[in-house]
Formats: C-alpha cells, structure tokens, sequence
C-alpha cells in the first residue's frame, strides 16, 4: 500500500477549522498545487459531495482530480477519494481538540499498490497541511 500522513496543530474554533476543510473550494488557499475546484450542488457540503478540481501537472499540462466526499463525521473525520487522475487515493483529515488547539492529521493511501514514487507524492501532497497554520494564524 502506499501511505502518507502528516498532522499539525492549527489554533481556532474547530468548527470553523472542518469547515474551511471540508469546502474543497478553499483548496487553493492552502495547496499551491490546485488550479481550480468547483462544487456545483446547492446541498450543503455533507459525504457524497463532489468537487471538480485541477491540479498543475506538468510544465504546461492540467491534471484531473475531481473527489468525492465519501465520510463526513462533523468536527472529527473527513474521508475522500480521488476519482481520477494518474493517482486515485482516499485520503482522510481526523480532527481532536487538545491542550495546544485543534491537532488535525491528515493522510493518504492507495491499497494494492506498492510505489515509492506514489508515496513520495502522495507525502508532498499531505504535507500541504502545514499551509494551514500559516492561513489560521493570519486570522
């Protein structure tokens, strides 16, 4: 299988901390990767969300990777999966309040695949994590 998985401590309300996660529209406030990202229901963002995103690939090249809300447990766990592009994980954000704020850990993984280059990818992408503390303390 290949993993990733990175955690950080981010300070405010963990209502809004899901929240801003869970609308995949703010993707580009914290992931330098995503080009766009759009939900077109009119549902309140809840699991069998879908969201239409791009990612920069390569010089020039927009990648695919639209995702579906598949786990929705309100200010504890959000689970997606990818639907397509080269890669198409499920990766999950788990949230618990604790002394120093609101620690979110957040990881990716692929089942039957073994690849060094994946999770190296799949590591860079969690590691976008840590985008929030700066866009949180900025509040």
């Amino acid at each position: 299988m290949a993993y990733a998985n990175a955690s950080v401590v981010l300070y405010g309300k963990l209502e809004e901390i899901f929240e801003f996660i869970l609308d995949g529209r703010n993707n580009k406030k914290w992931r330098p990767g995503v080009k766009s990202v759009e939900y077109s229901s009119e549902e309140p963002i809840d699991a069998g969300a879908l969201f239409l995103q791009e990612m920069n690939g390569p010089p020039t090249r927009t990648i695919k990777a639209d995702y579906k809300i598949i786990e929705c447990d309100r200010y504890k766990k959000i689970s997606f999966l990818i639907l397509n592009g080269p890669y198409t994980p499920t990766g999950s954000f788990f949230f618990e309040v604790n002394d120093d704020g609101v620690s979110v850990d957040f990881s990716m993984e692929e089942a039957g695949v073994v690849s060094p280059e994946r999770e190296n990818h799949f590591q860079k992408v969690v590691n976008d994590i840590y985008n929030l503390q700066e866009h949180f303390e900025r509040k």
